[in-house]
């Protein structure tokens, strides 16, 4: 004898039936004539273990008479590949999706996220988010403020600055915790940060919060030139050739011994200008050091030295390396530079140094306005006795084959060439020498294309300071701009210059601004180039870069009644460059207006109770657009106030999170609000009200076939959870741990295939144990799919909402009697105390217990045991209805049977409607099982 275990829903082990046969063909042959759809295995049931016998093979048929093993059965195998089953799969797919009733992050064009950071806390930059929703924030959130006009950066007394304009929301909020990143502002030097609500103007002392300075002129909007990137001013004289191979033979070549400095050669053309720098053979450069007094009025320097030079008067240049005044006039000046000397005298120790022009070598020398005494590092050059051949010269030509450069006639700008013609074959020997270009090297044109553009701002750095050993240097920037119309350039060029000064012993970043107020008002073109030379010493650092480069207006809209705004100044310092972007948050939490009593508080309060944020909604003039009267205020209340009881914690009846989605209607966050708090949004008689859903609850309808549509219900039976689901994983924002992102994962970390919710608006773990759980439990036991279409009655319910409903797809079940006999469901045609005449015969049989569903015109179903009456019409029942029956009109009280000990089997679930036609909806539904239930009370019992 073999035994048959029989399978009526494989998601639940513990329904199953043992059957004992000597003949499993048989008992097969039963089972497959009430579920055409059967499938036997042998053993456990598994694809592979499939032994179900067709048609077309005979001797599968005759394999089941010959097993003795044990034996499965399964009547709704799953595996069914027909339409209807694809159908209800689909619709018990689309339940359990909908269980947290939240959005999709928003995606732009080029797949990159396009909604709030508030939404999206592992990307919290602040950025522009042009064209798109203004962020609206309910509840407390973590909040990113949106970029409100591009950021500008510019230099105040060397230090770079950084100010910027964002937008937090549109609606009132209460703002605190601002930090940078991680880093709280206030731990950040140099920060100022004011926050202005609706209505403050953004020059005012009238905040919502502030620190720091107050912010007294109206924001900067620029418009910034891409094309500037960092490129280096180069000084006019920059070093295009250093070599040690190079000589010089007469009477005007530059030649080199190595083909590879030769090569080099063709960074000349011919009419450029060349500098010599460090042809100097002979009699070496002779360093002196000492005090000195700067005489501007004779031009000399007078040198108070122990030091015995000898033949002085033979030198005729003076390189100037260290030489810092203070005038009391115009400041500290640097003199550094190569002077061209007249005549040297020395009397009494203080050799006096005459000099030859020295404006053209320094234009400090003219800044000068009394005679100032200083410290001096210099060296006396260019020997008489040498043969020195510095100098500024014209290249004539370049001819690389012969390792040469041709100049035009040399020994008119230094007689030194001359000295070439009696040297050993008319040459020098070779020296480390420099080949410098001379020319003006601008950076630019450059258009910015700004309508209300009325100045322009131009920044400059030297990254790694302005120096020479110890000793600071200066780079001096010329800028011309003219201005743009119809993209033709137009009018006068007009010019400004800006110093940028390094500082003794100080290798910091020096950095400075250039803000030129427009004569004109529009686009503008702009090019700038370095007009002074360091020299190139070994010790120099003066590389300098164009930064950055805007045209700007000022902001002329000062006060705004829609938006939170924040105005922000930070200083570029250690605290702050530290972090790679701009990441600015601070809590923000709505402020809204409490009718808990039914009337509109005096003022607006923080809050995060879903009843305050539905009726401020539901009141906004662009997103519910109703009337107080639209929302039953009381029941709203009420319903959260079950909500707190029911869960035991009031975060379950809190929604916190950032509508940023422009096509995001008002019904849609409505049903986000009450996913996070496990309830259903309910419309009735056009007011707006909530219903928790909970254990415990009635069915509101019953439909059976006087109020559905005939032959429209479909029903199904899963025999595994939805894509194989071993479990849910929830991702929420974690509120009390540093409003982090974390996983819940239900039942246990260990699961492989995980349905993925968001859990957008939760923020609390518990809030997100419930949710998740219900959902779990949801894909476990969700066994039946159903599917109809109904009349009127259909209006009366929505999604969440428990109804009865009679199985119009299978015969009667024996136990009811002769199946022709049996019709379960019908109206009622009379009443008499207990007696009822129903319009179906259904003969009862004596061997079980029967109920009957009773639709009363309240809507309530009353269920009344009952036993059969003098007739298959007749129905006696065991107490009176709790409400009177209607027998009369078109519109009579409808009713159900089924058995006692089985009642709750014809209890479904709502999770869509559709309106089909006129008076007609169809309705899709799951099994309604307590044990969805099981987990709310966890908080409750302290499991979380």
């Amino acid at each position: 004898m073999s035994q048959i275990y029989l399978y009526q829903n494989s998601l639940n082990k513990n329904e199953v039936d043992v059957i004992d046969t000597d003949n499993i063909l048989f008992e097969f042959l039963k089972v497959k004539k009430q579920f055409p759809q059967a499938k036997i295995y042998l053993g456990n049931p598994c694809p592979e273990n499939d032994i179900t016998p067709s048609i077309k093979d005979k001797a599968s048929i005759a394999r089941l008479t010959e097993i003795a093993d044990d034996c499965s059965i399964v009547c709704h195998p799953g595996e069914l590949s027909s339409f209807v089953t694809w159908v209800a799969t689909k619709i018990l797919g689309s339940a359990v999706s909908a269980l947290v009733k939240v959005p999709k992050p928003n995606m732009s064009n080029n797949g990159s996220m396009s909604g709030s950071s508030n939404n999206n806390l592992s990307d919290p930059e602040n950025r522009q988010r042009l064209k798109q929703r203004i962020p609206f924030i309910l509840g407390r959130v973590k909040a990113i403020p949106d970029l409100f006009a591009p950021v500008i950066k510019y230099f105040k007394d060397g230090v770079e600055v950084e100010e910027s304009l964002m937008c937090i929301c549109e609606n009132p909020v209460q703002v605190s915790n601002f930090k940078s990143g991680d880093t709280p502002i206030q731990e950040i030097p140099g920060t100022s940060l004011s926050a202005y609500g609706h209505n403050q103007s953004l020059i005012g002392n009238e905040t919502i919060y502030k620190w720091g300075d107050t912010f007294d002129q109206p924001p900067v909007i620029a418009r910034q030139n891409a094309s500037i990137n960092g490129q280096t001013l180069l000084p006019p004289n920059s070093t295009r050739i250093e070599a040690s191979d190079i000589y010089f033979q007469y009477p005007n070549l530059i030649k080199a011994n190595d083909q590879g400095t030769a090569d080099k050669f063709n960074a000349f053309d011919i009419n450029d200008s060349l500098i010599i720098s460090g042809a100097n053979f002979g009699i070496n450069d002779l360093a002196i050091t000492g005090q000195v007094d700067v005489d501007n009025t004779n031009n000399t320097f007078s040198i108070a030295s122990n030091q015995t030079v000898v033949d002085f008067q033979d030198y005729r240049k003076i390189n100037v390396t260290s030489l810092l005044v203070t005038d009391p006039v115009n400041g500290q000046l640097d003199l550094a530079g190569l002077y061209d000397i007249d005549t040297i005298t020395y009397v009494s120790g203080v050799y006096t140094i005459h000099l030859k022009n020295p404006v053209s070598t320094n234009s400090n020398f003219a800044n000068l306005t009394e005679v100032l005494t200083a410290n001096l590092s210099a060296n006396l050059t260019a020997n008489s006795a040498n043969i020195f051949l510095d100098g500024n010269y014209v290249v004539t030509g370049v001819d690389i084959a012969n390792k040469q450069i041709s100049l035009a006639t040399p020994s008119a700008v230094n007689d030194d060439w001359n000295k070439l013609a009696d040297l050993a074959d008319q040459k020098t020997s070779t020296s480390t020498i420099k080949l410098r270009g001379s020319q003006e090297n601008y950076i630019g044109w450059f258009t910015i294309e700004s309508a209300k553009a009325t100045g322009l701002l131009l920044n400059f750095q030297a990254l790694n300071g302005i120096y020479q050993g110890s000793d600071a240097k200066f780079v001096d920037i010329y800028v011309e701009y003219q201005q743009v119309l119809n993209g033709n350039p137009t009018g006068n060029v007009y010019n400004q210059t800006i110093r940028l000064n390094g500082k003794a012993n100080n290798r910091d970043s020096v950095g400075g601004s250039m803000w030129i107020t427009l004569p004109f008002t529009g686009a503008v073109r702009f090019r700038a180039r370095r007009t002074n030379d360091n020299g190139d010493a070994v010790d120099l650092s003066d590389e300098t870069k164009f930064y950055t480069a805007y045209a700007y207006h000022y902001l002329s809209k000062l006060v705004y009644d829609n938006r939170i705004l924040i105005r922000q100044r930070t200083q570029a310092t250690r605290a702050a460059t530290a972090i790679d972007s701009r990441m600015t948050n601070c809590i923000a939490e709505s402020l809204v207006y409490s009718y808990r009593d039914g009337v509109k508080s005096n003022t607006r309060i923080p809050s995060r109770f879903i009843p305050d944020l539905v009726i401020e909604l539901a009141l906004h003039k662009l997103i519910g657009r109703r009337t107080l009267n639209e929302v039953n205020v009381e029941k709203l209340y009420s319903v959260f106030d079950e909500v707190v009881d029911y869960f035991g914690s009031e975060k379950m009846a809190e929604f916190n999170y950032t509508i940023d989605d422009a096509n995001q209607s008002f019904e849609e966050i409505l049903r986000m609000l009450a996913g996070v708090s496990c309830c259903n949004d309910r419309r009735l008689n056009r007011q707006i009200y909530f219903e928790l859903e909970r254990a415990g609850r009635e069915p509101y309808l019953l439909f059976n076939h006087r109020n559905k549509k005939a032959r429209s219900e479909v029903r199904t039976i899963r025999t595994k959870p939805e894509n194989n689901y071993d479990g849910v994983e929830m991702t929420y924002v974690d509120s009390e741990a540093g409003w982090i992102e974390k996983t819940l994962k239900i039942p246990n970390d260990q699961i492989t295939n995980p349905k993925k919710i968001e859990g957008y608006g939760i923020v609390y773990k518990q809030q997100a144990h419930i949710v998740a759980w219900r959902a779990w439990n949801k894909i476990q036991f969700q066994a039946i799919n159903c599917r109809f279409s109904c009349f009127a009655e259909g209006e009366l319910v929505g999604s969440g909402d428990p109804v009865a409903v009679v199985d119009d797809t299978r015969l009667a079940p024996t136990f009811f009697g002769d199946p022709s006999q049996a019709i379960l469901s019908g109206e009622v045609l009379a009443w008499n105390g207990l007696n009822i005449t129903g319009s179906q015969p259904c003969k009862l049989s004596t061997e079980h217990s029967f109920v009957i569903h009773l639709q009363l015109k309240s809507g309530y179903i009353d269920i009344i045991p009952v036993t059969q009456g003098q007739t298959d019409f007749d129905f006696v029942l065991s107490r009176p209805p709790v409400e009177a029956l209607v027998t009369e009109g078109e519109v009579k009280t409808v009713y159900s049977l089924s058995t006692d000990d089985r009642q709750d089997d014809d209890l479904f679930l709502i999770t869509t409607k559709r309106r089909a036609g006129i008076f007609e909806n169809e309705l899709t539904l799951v099994n309604l099982d307590e044990r969805y239930y099981q987990n709310d009370s966890d908080i409750k019992n302290n499991l979380i």
